[in-house]
């Protein structure tokens, strides 16, 4: 657990197992406690790098215009200070973006790359009106009510029967991200989340690739891993069979699986 000075902010990140490098990069609004889950199973094939992005969690919040493409840059800085020069490279949601960013400016950093129910637009294939309203309420309640919505497009309704504790955990988790990160930071975090566009791009991404969504995950629906997966040039294709938008947690072991399997291949 620690921080390190990096384009220009100060960046909160975590480091745990042993082999090859495998950076970890979390969506809009989320810390690094998101890959509590993944994290440690990971870390038994590979040296996790988590950290938490500029504008949320720990690491510097600069009231500024931000964009995939500064936190790509951020990414870059924090693994050069790290003296990581290549890396395995996993984004999830925003954090996917991120890394498609991070992929098409220093492929030469980029050993394979793993994108976890992300898209290359948030207009390309968007949710369904219903799912963008609950997003939008869900930062308009109390934190509470907030994470509660967000939970019922993170998760399915079958895991909150089966997984209680591992609900209670994350709620946790989201309500804590949300006190730290406050509104203003997460408009400047959307906004970059907004800006960003792959859709014509995509093809140019020239790391091996591998593209993962649930099936019926409401927030980046499959069909826009569906369509990475077809303009990626070497790219693979996993859909998790009833799997919603936060596998990272109710999937993790599943996903752990797939993911070892695609960067040892």
């Amino acid at each position: 657990m620690s921080t390190v000075h990096a384009n220009g902010i100060d960046i909160y990140y975590e480091i745990c197992g042993s082999g090859p490098p495998l950076t970890l990069i979390m969506g809009l609004g989320c810390s690094a406690r998101q890959w509590q889950w993944m994290a440690p199973v990971l870390a038994k094939s590979f040296k996790v790098i988590t950290f938490d992005n500029r504008g949320v969690g720990r690491s510097g919040k600069p009231d500024m215009e931000y964009s995939t493409e500064m936190f790509a840059d951020d990414t870059q800085a924090l693994l050069g200070a790290l003296g990581i020069p290549r890396t395995h490279l996993f984004g999830v949601s925003v954090g996917g973006m991120i890394a498609q960013r991070f992929a098409l400016k220093y492929p030469e950093m980029v050993d394979r790359l793993v994108l976890g129910c992300t898209m290359p637009s948030l207009f390309h294939l968007p949710p369904a009106p219903e799912d963008s309203e609950t997003m939008q309420m869900s930062r308009v309640v109390s934190i509470e009510e907030g994470a509660e919505k967000m939970m019922s497009l993170f998760l399915s309704e079958g895991f909150f029967k089966e997984e209680p504790k591992r609900v209670t955990a994350l709620k946790e988790v989201i309500m804590l991200e949300r006190k730290e990160q406050g509104d203003d930071a997460f408009m400047l975090q959307l906004g970059a989340a907004m800006k960003h566009d792959t859709v014509d791009e995509a093809k140019n991404i020239i790391a091996p690739a591998l593209v993962i969504s649930g099936t019926k995950d409401p927030i980046a629906r499959v069909e826009n891993a569906r369509f990475l997966a077809g303009q990626i040039p070497d790219s693979t294709l996993v859909e998790i069979t009833g799997g919603y938008h936060a596998f990272w947690v109710e999937r993790f072991e599943n996903a752990c699986d797939i993911i070892k399997k695609f960067l040892v291949s």
